[in-house]
């Protein structure tokens, strides 16, 4: 068994994270480690992954979700310890790193030789089957890999399941790469004997970051650490993550979730747990509308989240204001407190086109089935991230009751970058269940009453033009 992996640590709080490929061990980046830790004197942290550095038959059993949940759970102990991370990835490490990269927020993500474009015949539909008959294919090294890689660690064949791990992994980047918003880099060879350098092209476009950059090396090596511009390697790499660090410290926005919330003891602890556990939310604030049920004493055994309490009931929307208020961040989430089902992985997805700019309010539909089945209903969900301008616009005349949520989609409709939407899988506590049928019932034609003023407020607007006068500050 080799040594398990690469921690290289200094004074500073900035890191790089490695990821190898398939088949490989931390000795995939060659003198990398070393030339970061030196140069620009960062924390550099490589992890062997599960089944690699003995022998190739311990991969048999290991697929995505092994890798994926081991580099996870180590990135997400690098964040909880205050590191500021780049992700480098080389091959089937750069499709993990791209995968972590939409999920967390690092400071900048690096794909080096990044399978994204097969070649044939790698790319022949269900090829990964001939498994069957031959589970490990040499691999094929230039002479002066071969001679780099005299001292490297590494499988010397190539497993028949990395093939199936590759292509899933494409699969989920499909819907993962919209959600960086990191800068990221993309490296690439241009006669690589597994993937096509125009891939990188399609990859980049779809990346959700407003900073992308793409380098391919003309050299026929799959990994380019191993090759004659492995020092040229070296150079950029540590450029793009010296500016990165500055890029990201420059344009850091914190996100506040606000949580209004009346008599949800029962619910609002699995809510604040979904949100203590999501790296992109900065600070919670949950504001107790005057409950009686013990939803403060609820409230106060998560370390960190703030309470404030109303002294008489004042509505929701007089609560998310006075969350707003509490807070500095540029960007909130609200969320309600009676939800089920709240993921890290939801919130992420409603903050994340926020942050990077896309739009300027972004609305989590839940999977409750009026809600599926309607959507101007749905667009009134309660969950929805925007920035603090959007809110200060709002005119006060929409701040009461139920009319918030209208109000805001009417607002972000019509100014700025507009809104944008999604159905995740999770649900709301219906009313009548809640407080009763009878009061559960009343309480919901309330609710649609004061929905429907907002929307008749709505089209007073629209019949002066859309100018939503008279706008709070």
């Amino acid at each position: 068994m080799i040594d398990a992996g690469i921690d290289l640590r200094s004074r500073s709080d900035e890191e790089v994270f490695l990821i190898h490929g398939y088949t490989g061990s931390q000795t995939d980046f060659n003198e990398l480690p070393n030339y970061l830790h030196e140069r620009l004197n960062l924390n550099v942290k490589a992890i062997l992954l599960k089944g690699h550095g003995t022998s190739i038959g311990d991969l048999d059993a290991l697929g995505y979700d092994d890798f994926l949940n081991q580099a996870e759970t180590a990135l997400k102990a690098e964040i909880r310890g205050g590191k500021k991370i780049v992700i480098v990835g080389v091959s089937f490490g750069a499709q993990l790193a791209l995968i972590l990269a939409s999920k967390y927020p690092v400071m900048g993500v690096i794909t080096v030789s990044i399978p994204y474009s097969l070649r044939f015949p790698f790319n022949i539909p269900l090829i990964e089957t001939v498994g069957v008959f031959k589970k490990h294919w040499r691999k094929f090294h230039t002479p002066l890999e071969t001679r780099l890689r005299k001292h490297a660690r590494f499988y010397s064949h190539m497993h028949i399941n990395g093939l199936k791990i590759v292509k899933q992994s494409n699969k989920i980047l499909e819907d993962s790469l919209k959600d960086i918003t990191c800068p990221s880099l993309a490296i690439h060879s241009t006669h690589d004997p597994i993937s096509d350098s125009e891939g990188i092209v399609r990859l980049q476009r779809v990346i959700g970051s407003g900073i992308k950059q793409s380098v391919v090396f003309r050299n026929r090596n799959h990994n380019i650490f191993y090759s004659s511009s492995r020092r040229r390697l070296y150079r950029l790499i540590a450029t793009f993550i010296r500016d990165a660090f500055e890029i990201r410290a420059a344009q850091k926005e914190t996100v506040a979730a606000i949580v209004p919330a009346y008599n949800e003891a029962e619910s609002i602890g699995e809510v604040l747990e979904a949100l203590s556990k999501t790296e992109c939310i900065d600070e919670i604030i949950v504001v107790d509308d005057a409950s009686t049920d013990g939803t403060d004493d609820v409230v106060r055994r998560f370390e960190g989240v703030v309470l404030l309490k109303n002294r008489v009931n004042m509505g929701k929307s007089h609560s998310m204001q006075r969350g707003v208020d509490a807070s500095e961040a540029p960007i909130i989430f609200f969320c309600d407190a009676d939800l089920h089902g709240l993921s890290p992985e939801i919130i992420r997805g409603i903050v994340a086109p926020v942050r990077r700019r896309s739009v300027d309010m972004f609305i989590g539909i839940r999977s409750n089935l009026m809600q599926r089945s309607f959507l101007p209903f749905a667009l009134n969900s309660g969950e929805r991230a925007l920035r603090r301008e959007t809110w200060n616009a709002l005119p006060s005349r929409f701040k009461k009751r139920y009319r918030v949520e209208v109000g805001l989609n009417h607002l972000a409709r019509h100014l700025g970058k507009g809104y944008d939407y999604r159905v995740f899988d999770y649900r709301q506590t219906l009313k009548e269940k809640k407080y009763g049928l009878l009061k559960g019932t009343f309480l919901r034609w309330w609710m649609n009453f004061d929905v429907g003023m907002a929307y008749l407020l709505v089209l007073l607007d629209l019949m002066r033009g859309g100018r939503l006068s008279g706008r709070s500050k």
